[in-house]
């Protein structure tokens, strides 16, 4: 499979030397395409690949068979398009694009050429403790959702991170801050375990940084019949990472090394109904735990390579084989995530609880307002 990056920055260049170095089977690096031309000419020398300055150009001449999109994210959805319009395969990186209906003008497109494999960058479900928190929550092993919190402050970003380039951690450029770039990979996770929330109630503010978008962020999500508390931040050291979810017959914690896993012997409903004391009876409670870690071999894997090399073995696998089902992510599911950034961006700024999905022309109609906000010099992010 021909394949060329556009978009030669901080992910472009890892997947660059993935695929240049042979460590994507099936996948062979054939061209690369940046704005910039000094970007391009060095990445074009350091592979041997034919260089461009024009991603159309580049599709054009039949330089790829497949494109890894890893541009900034307003210029997702024109590019994904022109690729897919042009029978070529196309893996993007999160996310799918700024607003949901942005991503919906996408997806009908990549349905219209459907002859073409579309996939996202959705690395976080490479993770073998939240497939199998996934397994567990649709089996119904865990009973019926009672609770559920995700807390994720350990992505920490200094200043000179938002100083690499002009468009990070901006309305403009970036679309939003710490929801859109990082917090995009656990609220597809949310979704991807326990489906989409009715409606979203949050929080948001800028805490010690010099941007105009949020790094720190309370959200809850209304499930109807219970609620996930979601936090995140940018600025917290040293941080925490971990998924608890909690059901009738059971509970998960996930953290960033190992999962625990506790199930009960019967449904809370029939413990109850059984108690004949204040507490509950104490042999009816007891529960059996489960552990499981990330394991050495993913992480010496994930220092090698990235988790990124795994969803674009993947991306190849189904490429070659025209068989979509073996994607880590669909380039279609890459709208809820998103659907619920737009949701979350909404809530805090109206400060009242939003339904999903969001009005788009409304969001889009907000979202210009804190361009506007951001191009006069005025402070957004609170």
């Amino acid at each position: 499979m021909k394949t060329a990056v556009i978009g030669i920055g901080r992910m472009g260049g890892r997947h660059a030397d993935n695929l240049a170095s042979g460590a994507v089977k099936g996948a062979e690096l054939t061209a690369v395409c940046d704005l910039d031309a000094n970007v391009t000419r060095a990445a074009a020398e350091k592979y041997g690949v034919k260089g461009y300055s024009d991603y159309r150009k580049l599709i054009e001449d039949g330089a790829a068979e497949a494109v890894v999109v890893a541009t900034p994210h307003y210029s997702h959805e024109e590019i994904c398009a022109f690729a897919l319009e042009h029978g070529i395969h196309v893996l993007v990186e999160k996310p799918i694009a700024v607003e949901a209906d942005a991503a919906r003008r996408l997806i009908e497109v990549a349905g219209r050429h459907s002859d073409a494999i579309f996939a996202i960058m959705y690395n976080q479900r490479t993770n073998p403790m939240y497939a199998y928190a996934r397994e567990l929550v649709g089996s119904g092993r865990l009973g019926k959702i009672q609770r559920a919190d995700f807390t994720v402050t350990d992505w920490y970003r200094s200043q000179f991170y938002y100083d690499m380039n002009d468009w990070r951690a901006s309305w403009s450029g970036e679309g939003g801050g710490t929801l859109i770039n990082q917090c995009v990979h656990q609220l597809d996770l949310l979704q991807w375990i326990l489906g989409m929330p009715g409606s979203v109630l949050c929080r948001s503010r800028t805490e010690g940084r010099n941007i105009t978008t949020e790094n720190d962020v309370t959200a809850v999500m209304n499930y109807g019949d219970f609620d996930c508390v979601f936090r995140a931040s940018t600025h917290e050291i040293p941080g925490v990472n971990r998924l608890e979810i909690a059901g009738s017959k059971g509970s998960l914690t996930v953290n960033k090394k190992s999962m625990t896993v506790k199930l009960l012997r019967m449904d809370e409903s029939e413990i109850n109904g059984r108690s004949r004391r204040d507490y509950g009876n104490k042999e009816d409670k007891k529960y059996r735990t489960e552990r499981k870690f990330y394991g050495i071999g993913n992480y010496l894997y994930d220092w090698r390579f990235g988790q990124q090399c795994r969803v674009l073995e993947r991306f190849a696998e189904a490429v070659n084989g025209r068989d979509p089902s073996v994607l880590v992510a669909r380039g279609e599911e890459g709208i809820y995530a998103l659907e619920l950034i737009n949701a979350m961006n909404m809530s805090a700024w109206k400060r009242a609880e939003v339904a999903l999905p969001v009005d788009g022309a409304e969001y889009s109609a907000m979202l210009r307002g804190k361009i506007e906000e951001e191009t006069n010099g005025r402070h957004t992010g609170k």
